[in-house]
């Protein structure tokens, strides 16, 4: 496992490569929300820390659950578990897409990389592949099979949006969410 971002190895303590060819950084970049107070027991504001996690996967359907349970288990860690279902659900769709349509005729196969931003308000997701081609909402349908991924994510997102990439091609699809507000403080 090789890491995509960060200087040093990841400090995770369930690191884990989570498919052959996969490569995961990810690293709390916010202040420690934790304080001790004099004599007294630490705090920590819940809510979200700041965050940055970049997974590269190979292009292979089996690749999609296991970056999608990382992704999980990395938002409840960071203090968003309230909102992880829904986004590891709609990234998975992100990334479903990318492997699907994106990488589709590629050879060799290709990687998609998902990365994961939280500034402690704000997450945003962003997954990318080498294709140029921008994904299509389709219109509702009972009868169709697929179809239903941009749909998902238009509806879970606050936004979403697709940049090309210059350096090497390709396209990268974002969405973005506000964290759920601080709700109280917790002793630890």
């Amino acid at each position: 496992m090789r890491h995509v971002t960060r200087e040093g190895p990841s400090f995770w303590p369930h690191a884990a490569v989570v498919h052959s060819g996969t490569r995961r950084a990810c690293a709390v970049t916010g202040p420690a929300l934790a304080s001790k107070t004099s004599g007294g027991p630490s705090h920590r504001l819940s809510g979200a820390t700041c965050f940055c996690c970049a997974i590269a996967f190979p292009a292979l359907p089996e690749a999609v659950a296991p970056v999608r349970r990382e992704l999980h288990r990395l938002l409840c860690q960071c203090g968003i578990g309230e909102i992880a279902d829904t986004v590891a659900l709609a990234t998975q769709e992100l990334m479903t897409n990318a492997v699907t349509h994106g990488c589709h005729g590629f050879s060799p196969v290709p990687e998609v990389t998902m990365t994961a931003t939280c500034d402690g308000k704000r997450l945003q997701v962003k997954v990318q592949d080498p294709s140029n081609g921008a994904p299509i909402v389709r219109p509702e349908s009972s009868d169709a099979e697929g179809g239903r991924g941009m749909r998902l994510v238009e509806a879970v997102a606050d936004r979403w949006w697709v940049e090309r990439l210059t350096a090497g091609g390709g396209k990268a699809v974002l969405m973005e969410l506000a964290c759920p507000p601080a709700r109280s403080e917790v002793t630890l």
